[in-house]
């Protein structure tokens, strides 16, 4: 998470951080990429899960993952943890019966962005967004922002997303 004026750029721990700390100093977030971690982590096999909890036990949790966390991501045992085991980082989900105790607390309000082509959302990026803020108490104010045939990490849009979250803070400077 990054500070960006009275803008909180807010990416993974997210719900956590900006439902636990409601500083008066921010005005809006964005919650850039949300991603469905039980979506995400299905390639994890029972085994891997079961060595990264014991490491993490062990107090290991400063030590680089063995392996590549679901098959991509170079990490330490302690983010592998969060990922698969705390449910820190599970905050978002795709049905509308998921745990959004963490969204739920988030009092500012901000924009939710997302590529249109994002497979970490089961699908459905514009629903899964849609579904997200429905869980926040300032849903109304909230902005929902897509960048058009782009994935999670906007190949080739990067340029456009720089522009629209230029735009949002533009706008949110001038309210």
């Amino acid at each position: 998470m990054r500070s960006c004026g009275s803008v909180w750029v807010a990416k993974e721990k997210s719900g956590c951080a900006l439902s636990r700390h409601h500083d008066p100093r921010v005005e809006h977030f964005l919650l850039h990429s949300p991603a469905n971690l039980d979506y995400m982590t299905a390639s994890v096999t029972p085994q891997q899960r079961e060595m990264i909890r014991q490491l993490y036990e062990r107090g290991e949790s400063e030590k680089m993952l063995p392996f590549l966390l679901m098959g991509w991501v170079e990490c330490t045992v302690g983010t592998a943890y969060d990922w698969t085991w705390s449910g820190l980082l599970n905050n978002v989900h795709t049905s509308p019966y998921g745990d959004f105790s963490q969204v739920s607390q988030i009092m500012h309000t901000g924009a939710l962005l997302i590529g249109t082509y994002d497979n970490f959302t089961d699908g459905d990026p514009s629903g899964f967004l849609r579904n997200i803020n429905s869980h926040m108490p300032t849903a109304d104010e909230n902005r929902l922002l897509f960048i058009e045939r782009t994935g999670h990490t906007y190949q080739q849009k990067q340029q456009e997303l720089a522009d629209k979250i230029l735009q949002l803070i533009k706008d949110w400077r001038t309210e």
